[in-house]
């Protein structure tokens, strides 16, 4: 049996308001809505169809797959419908899947067919235009783009916002930003022009030509934050300081600018680690938005980075029940807070209340810290053993864990016997090796702390810190320096500025009796790291060259700063009697 119809509810939903899960601001920005149109309005608009076994079943067919992620499938058969009914929306729907499906050029046919369909849609027009512009089509895009803009240019606006999000994308970027240049010859006073050539100017290489265009953008459209916001992320990634002044500019010429482009600016001082100046920015913020979650996260954690446990806590607090989008993140804070306030049971409970997921590991470590620090050192190390149940968790990083945490309780003995256990079973992990390495060197024992740095090395070669480490055992141990020198000077060329391997040079350069070239390792390395190890090593070498008095100041520094090994005390010790009457 065959009837007329008009296509029931539910596939015009499928046919037209559904259809923003293609063209969406994800894929294009700033598209033109689709019509909404009444039951009566469509009755006149679209064309009457019989429906047909056929029709009916392939459009309730191709729906189906396509909401089981087989838009794919879909595509053909709805095209093949468009085709024989030539109706404007099932060739927009075949449109929509071939998209969806990453289909491009299957896409392009059915959008020909949408507009030769429905020629005076001009929502068919630009789809074609940008799916033509997505395939490299330039020229056939280009002519459909000066049609629109030539018979519809109050819509310039949204075209050259559209051509902003794809122009960029091009595989020609060059010829790119020559059609942009063509296409808004004409449109000098459009924001949205300006702000499409900035675009493709920036992905053909020329940023001089982008930020003149970002400025003209800025200064027609003072409330439009779009394309300073787009160039401050741009120079975010290469020249930070350069898009903090460029924002800082913008926000004196935009008193009406929105939170979100004035709260870039406290985040642009965080990445460059001005602390106080991004402290000082939030807290002008907040009167604008006293619960806004992120200003009072902001709020806390610089408050905690310098050291205002008490404000950091109150503010901290505040986001949490402002509900900040990563709440386990600032319980996790919070703990750290607590542990900072000499609150270990305060500590304990935020630590506690952190949930599976990103910071539950990190959390789990902190609670078998504060219970090994309360001399429960057995349950620390359980809890964090009971964490290999996890999926997908790193059993690397997790048995160094449980090892730290043994050496922070002195008990060096038992985070051996941890990385002999670990070792039994994966022997040929390079992390585990170069660990017990260092152990065993601290413990005294020499050939197998060289046996497992060599292994190590061998594992996982040409790393600066295996390389060094070898290097530094065995100038330290006076054996085999020639080889200390040649491992030491690979880590060197790989890291040049690494103070822990300039020191080491330095040390192996003291063994071999070329005292000035120590010296001159030894400064370069405590100037960049004025650590106590680095300290015993230069005040070693200032002794021996006879410049006592400095050697005492460079270890009296050393001292006063925290001398945990007590390697410095020892040195002095070792040297001071040579000299005394």
């Amino acid at each position: 049996m065959k009837i007329r119809f008009f296509l029931p509810s539910v596939l015009v939903c499928s046919l037209s308001a559904c259809a923003t899960s293609v063209f969406s601001p994800e894929s294009s920005p700033a598209l033109l809505p689709s019509a909404t149109v009444s039951a009566a309005e469509a009755e006149n608009t679209y064309p009457r169809q019989v429906l047909t076994n056929e029709i009916l079943f392939g459009v309730l067919a191709s729906e189906i797959a396509a909401q089981r992620g087989g838009a794919a499938a879909a595509a053909p058969t709805t095209l093949s419908l468009a085709r024989l009914t030539g109706d404007p929306r099932l060739a927009r729907r075949a449109a929509e899947f071939a998209l969806s499906a990453g289909r491009t050029d299957e896409a392009i046919t059915a959008l020909t067919l949408w507009r030769k369909a429905a020629p005076t849609d001009r929502y068919a027009e630009q789809q074609l235009a940008l799916a033509l512009l997505r395939a490299g089509r330039m020229p056939e895009a280009v002519v459909l783009l000066e049609s629109q803009l030539a018979t519809r240019p109050q819509e310039a606006s949204s075209v050259f916002l559209l051509l902003a999000g794809v122009a960029g994308k091009q595989a020609n970027k060059a010829a790119s930003y020559r059609m942009l240049q063509g296409l808004a010859s004409g449109y000098a006073d459009v924001p949205e022009a300006r702000f499409a050539l900035a675009v493709a100017a920036a992905e053909a290489g020329n940023l001089e030509a982008a930020e003149r265009y970002i400025e003209t953008a800025a200064n027609l459209a003072p409330r439009w934050d779009v394309p300073v916001v787009w160039w401050v992320e741009r120079l975010r990634q290469t020249r930070p300081e350069a898009a903090l002044a460029f924002l800082q500019s913008q926000l004196a010429k935009r008193p009406h600018a929105s939170l979100e482009l004035k709260l870039t600016y406290p985040r642009l001082l965080v990445m460059l680690k001005q602390y106080a100046a991004a402290r000082e920015a939030f807290a002008v913020l907040k009167p604008l938005a006293p619960q806004h979650p992120e200003i009072l996260y902001g709020l806390g954690v610089l408050a905690f980075e310098l050291k205002d446990y008490d404000i950091a806590q109150q503010e901290l607090e505040a986001a949490l029940s402002a509900g900040y989008r990563d709440a386990d993140f600032v319980r996790f804070i919070l703990g750290q807070v607590a542990e900072a306030r000499q609150r270990p049971d305060e500590a304990q409970t935020w630590y506690s209340q952190v949930g599976q997921g990103a910071q539950y590991v990190p959390a789990q470590g902190r609670l078998a810290a504060l219970e090994a620090k309360a001399g429960g050192l057995e349950a620390g190390l359980a809890r964090l053993a009971a964490l290999t149940t996890l999926k997908e968790v790193n059993r690397v990083p997790l048995l160094l864990a449980q090892v730290q945490l043994a050496k922070e309780q002195g008990n060096k003995q038992r985070a051996r016997a941890l990385l002999n256990q670990g070792l039994k079973t994966y022997p040929s992990t390079p992390e585990w090796r170069y660990e017990r390495g260092l152990l065993n060197d601290d413990l005294g024992d020499t050939e197998a702390a060289i046996a497992d740095l060599r292994l190590s090395l061998k594992l996982q070669p040409n790393t600066p810190q295996g390389l060094n480490a070898l290097g530094y055992v065995l100038a330290n141990h006076n054996r085999q320096l020639p080889e200390a020198r040649r491992l030491v000077s690979r880590a060197l060329k790989l890291e040049p500025n690494n103070p822990m391997l300039l020191d080491s040079m330095g040390w192996v350069e003291f063994r071999q009796g070329q005292f000035n070239a120590a010296l001159g390792y030894l400064q370069r390395a405590y100037q960049l790291l004025p650590d106590a190890e680095i300290a015993a090593h230069l005040g070693e070498v200032l002794w021996v060259l006879g410049r006592q008095a400095e050697a005492l100041v460079v270890w009296d520094k050393a001292i006063e700063a925290g001398d945990a090994s007590g390697l410095v005390r020892r040195t002095q010790t070792r040297l001071q009697p040579a000299v005394q009457p």
